[in-house]
């Protein structure tokens, strides 16, 4: 009891530093607390109240003392003693009071205590319905992008394949025309001559 206590009067007291549910929470407790000590402050103070005033009216000559204000015709020794009686009545009202003030306020922790037990704060399971069918993804939310990637492969499905291009019957491949001209141009490339085992040039001139 008394951990929960230290955290809802350390978010009362740094209410800005914490975050809005923790804020929303300990005010929501404290208020409920407090409004129920002073509700019970109340009514225990309205019954004392009560009691005393049937007892002051219960002495004999208070009627004709509250008659008179306080100067009732009445002989000397009588008023005195009423007078003791009413003041021995209010002190001891008064500390009734302060009596039951302190009695309400010890049982604040206690009341504090029921009421931040009627907080339930749970995460749902991850496998239930509402989490595993949010409402927005019945009503047709999704991801475009995600979508687009679906439609973009059934258009490539239904699309015939293209065939290899085919050049005209009897036309040469670009390849050919140019290997044509350059040998038009230049001539044919010079064809090397195989080696020779031992060849050490031409003979000398043949005798005569």
């Amino acid at each position: 009891m008394e951990d929960r206590l230290a955290e809802i009067r350390y978010a009362s007291r740094s209410q800005e530093h914490g975050s809005s549910a923790d804020v929303r929470i300990s005010d929501w407790v404290i208020n409920h607390a407090r409004q129920h000590i002073l509700n019970a402050f109340e009514r225990l103070t309205s019954n004392r109240k009560g009691m005393h005033a049937a007892y002051l009216a219960s002495l004999p000559n208070y009627e004709i003392y509250m008659r008179y204000s306080g100067h009732p015709p009445i002989h000397p020794m009588y008023l005195s003693q009423l007078q003791t009686q009413i003041a021995e009545a209010n002190a001891e009202l008064k500390r009734g009071i302060d009596a039951d003030w302190r009695a309400s306020v010890l049982r604040y922790p206690e009341v504090l205590d029921y009421f931040y037990g009627l907080v339930d704060l749970r995460l749902p399971d991850d496998r239930s319905r509402e989490v595993v069918e949010p409402p927005f993804a019945a009503a047709g939310y999704a991801d475009r992008g995600y979508l687009m990637g679906i439609e973009k492969k059934k258009l490539k499905k239904q699309q015939p394949p293209q065939q290899p291009r085919r050049d005209r019957e009897g036309s040469l491949p670009p390849d050919t025309h140019s290997a044509l001209n350059r040998i038009l141009l230049h001539g044919p490339p010079p064809v090397p001559t195989p080696p020779m085992a031992g060849y050490r040039g031409p003979p000398g001139p043949y005798p005569y």
